[in-house]
């Protein structure tokens, strides 16, 4: 029987090459995208899944709460976790990570060649008890136990060691201070579905030989390993008793609050919104998105299976009869009808696949995402795309087999053609489409405008044309005056500063104490970096209250802060200047004071709001800044000149600042890339819908049609008429979908501190642009109806 169906759907499909090549152009688009959609949430919902222990891994976190200020940091202090460990029978094993490879990685070197390489940690020898790493080479039971041991990654064994042996081989490295390391193990890449990855583990005892460093600083990401059964709330206990033991005694006179979290492995990248995470974070709610539009494409693509298939209803009413005169079960030709829609999608899948194998990797280049076609041989995913077929072809044929089985033999044949249908059906579900596809095309241009916003909005600073050059090593940044002194000579070069940090990156954070605006010094969390005093002319920031650092004043360099005007705000200062800061925590030593104030500027991305910041003098940091007010080509060439005078052996490696501080949305960039392309597809889907419906009712209205057009009417009026029902649709869809849009784009703009709004322009754009679309969609078969010539369709009545 199934072969038979099948052998009939094959002949019918090929009767049909048209209708069967629009369907199948729809259900490919449909299903490719969906799929495609498919390996985004697999990679998303994949990280840290290579740990075999994931469900029992925890990561200690912290979250702090000040008078006037709270955030959350995903670190957590030295000693906590084997603490923790040591003090609850409940935690099996615990282990640290501490990332120590500075700004342009760290330095290595092997046979007097240099390496710089990113990703370098200091890790516990219990690391690999909590961790699956896949070793190639060594013991993972020993490889950290020693000091001045580390494991290497396979690619970085290969970049150092090319064909030789890494195993006992002596690297150097500096940081603090020069030291020589023994490779121990080799492992395999981490993958990059993970939340941290290391690409080398320095041994803890190497990078910290003096032990922890007490309760009162963070920075290291913690991790314990608990026993089956043991929930995350029965840890939380745990740790509270912890932070009440160690922890409060130190915090809770400076009237600063400190709770630990437990953040289960596998939650971290979906749902962290911790400060400091070594890896950018995902976001469930675009998970949840965009499993709603890989929904929303199946159910489109079927619709518009419906609405073909009835559309030529009226061509298949003479077969559906002949085969019921010939004593065929309606069951039976709902059968026929379905092994059809299963068939053709079956086709669809096909297609779908191969044109993903074309598109991915374009996909992956262009967009910047890291898909793998590798995930769809995964049992979960093969599950799924079987799913997608069936489901795809039995929501696209059911109501045509449904439909066209019911045709009463004595009616169809005796005037050739079947009932019309559902007609409020078939517009329902075209409202639906476009519903759907006008709410992707407000959520697309809202996106894209919120980018427009955040690459235009004025920053406080000058982004334009600032190059920062990140120093390697101590010595290197000993050597930045001999740099600097040639570089102030080049009339294409319009400042030159430095810094311990930049616009776009990150700043210490630490207790001091301040005076308050009543007098007396209070203990707050105070948010600072270091610069040199040519640091705020060279990025145009305004000393907008008494001055900036200066050599005329020699007590500046070590008695002198400058703090921003939301630090200001957040003393409640009336008049900052002359306020003292006890920056050096030494009785002995008299406080810094306050000689300047700057305007806000946006250290960090347009999602936070301004931090309040306070600055303090430096000569020697790790981040150099050179405005180029020239062309920049052939600028660049020069300071690369110079400085391969000055450095010989260490690479010249820079980045503009504009386009760092660009990449912390570059994960909203990708999605809204992602968000835009399936939105064409929505779009392309739904006009293949309404080019099925345009066809449907151009013929059932053609009797009126003749006759009107034997009555008078023109033909541009018939086109109308014709239009007219479509246009009503669209804005009806536009009616439904507007306030959803408004709705869910105005929550996605709230996580960003600052962004643009939502105008009348973004609707009146998309429905202008839905209509027109519609309009030439239809047209053709309206149009075709409007200049057919009467006779021929009234001859037979």
């Amino acid at each position: 029987m199934l072969k038979n169906y099948i052998k009939v759907a094959f002949r019918s499909l090929l009767r049909q090459p048209g209708y069967t090549a629009l369907n199948i152009i729809g259900l490919t688009v449909g299903i490719a995208s969906s799929l495609i959609i498919l390996l985004y949430i697999f990679h998303e919902t994949s990280f840290d899944k290579q740990h075999s222990k994931g469900d029992r891994i925890y990561r200690l976190s912290t979250e702090i709460t000040e008078p006037d200020n709270s955030f959350r940091w995903a670190s957590m202090t030295n000693p906590a976790a084997f603490t923790i460990k040591n003090e609850n029978p409940e935690v099996v094993q615990a282990t640290r990570l501490s990332g120590i490879s500075g700004q342009g990685g760290r330095r290595f070197d092997y046979n007097q060649v240099d390496y710089y390489q990113e990703n370098v940690y200091a890790a516990d020898s219990t690391i690999f008890e909590v961790f699956d790493f896949e070793f190639v080479a060594g013991n993972p039971k020993t490889a950290l136990e020693a000091p001045n041991s580390i494991v290497i990654n396979q690619s970085m064994a290969k970049k150092i060691f090319k064909n030789e042996d890494p195993i006992g081989q002596t690297i150097r490295s500096d940081g603090n201070r020069e030291i020589s390391l023994q490779v121990t193990g080799v492992y395999k890449d981490m993958p990059q579905t993970s939340h941290l990855i290391a690409d080398a583990l320095i041994s803890w005892k190497t990078i910290f030989p003096d032990g922890d460093r007490g309760w009162g600083g963070w920075g290291v990401f913690s991790y314990v390993l608990v026993n089956d059964g043991v929930t995350q709330e029965a840890l939380q206990v745990k740790l509270d008793a912890t932070v009440t033991k160690y922890i409060a005694p130190i915090f809770d006179p400076l009237n600063i609050k400190v709770k630990m979290i437990p953040v289960p492995l596998k939650d971290i990248h979906l749902t962290s919104d911790f400060e400091g995470e070594p890896v950018a974070v995902g976001n469930n709610e675009y998970v949840e998105i965009f499993t709603a539009i890989a929904i929303f494409l199946i159910i489109i693509a079927s619709i518009n299976y419906m609405n073909l298939a009835t559309a030529r209803s009226t061509k298949r009413s003479m077969e559906v009869g002949l085969r019921k005169v010939m004593g065929a079960q309606r069951g039976g030709l709902i059968g026929q009808f379905l092994t059809e829609s299963i068939l053709i999608t079956l086709i669809s899948l096909i297609l779908s696949i191969l044109v993903m194998m074309a598109v991915v990797p374009a996909i992956n280049s262009i967009v910047g995402t890291n898909l793998s076609l590798m995930a769809l041989l995964d049992t979960n995913v093969i599950l799924a795309v079987i799913g997608i077929v069936f489901i795809t072809g039995f929501l696209g044929g059911c109501y045509p087999a449904f439909f066209l089985s019911s045709f009463q033999p004595a009616a169809v044949l005796k005037g050739g053609g079947g009932k019309s249908g559902n007609k409020f059906l078939r517009k329902f579900l075209v409202t639906l489409q476009f519903s759907i596809s006008i709410f992707m095309l407000i959520g697309t241009l809202v996106i894209y405008r919120q980018m427009q916003f955040l690459r235009d909005k004025d920053l406080g600073f000058d982004k334009e044309q600032m190059m920062q050059i990140d120093f390697r090593s101590r010595a290197d940044v000993e050597k930045w005056n001999v740099l600097k002194n040639e570089l102030v000579q080049n009339a294409n070069i319009g400042g030159i500063a430095s810094a311990s940090t930049t616009p776009g990156n990150g700043y210490a954070k630490n207790v001091m104490s301040i005076e308050t605006e009543e007098g007396p010094m209070d203990n707050r969390g105070l948010d600072h970096y270091q610069v040199d005093y040519e640091f705020f002319p060279t990025l145009g920031i305004e000393v907008v209250e008494g001055r900036n650092f200066s050599l005329d004043f020699p007590s500046d360099s070590s008695q002198a802060v400058m703090v921003n005007e939301a630090m200001v705000r957040r003393m409640n200062w009336t008049d900052p200047i002359g306020k003292k800061v006890d920056i050096q925590g030494d009785e002995s030593m008299p406080p810094a004071v306050v000689v300047g104030v700057v305007k806000d500027f946006h250290q960090q991305s347009l999602y936070d709001p301004i931090s309040a910041l306070m600055f303090t003098p430096s000569r020697l940091n790790p981040s150099a800044i050179v405005k180029i007010t020239g062309d920049v080509v052939p600028t660049v060439a020069l300071i690369k000149e110079a400085w391969e005078r000055t450095y010989p052996n260490t690479a010249f490696e820079y980045v503009f600042i504009d386009e760092q501080f660009m990449a912390s949305y570059e994960a909203d960039q990708i999605r809204g890339q992602l968000f835009l392309g399936f939105s064409g597809m929505t779009i392309l889907i739904a006009c293949l819908g309404l080019l099925g419906l345009a066809s449907y009712t151009a013929e059932q209205r053609s009797k009126e049609i003749s006759i009107r057009k034997v009555l008078g009417a023109n033909t541009q009026g018939l086109i109308n008429l014709l239009i007219k029902d479509f246009v009503i649709l669209i804005v009806i869809a536009a009616i439904i979908a507007s306030p959803i849009g408004y709705y869910k784009m105005s929550q996605w703009l709230e996580d960003f501190e600052f962004h643009t709004t939502i105008g009348v322009s973004i609707y009146a754009t998309v429905l202008i642009g839905t209509i027109v679309v519609t309009v030439l969609t239809t047209g053709y078969h309206a149009r075709k109806a409007a200049t057919a010539n009467p006779a021929e369709k009234l001859r037979s009545e």
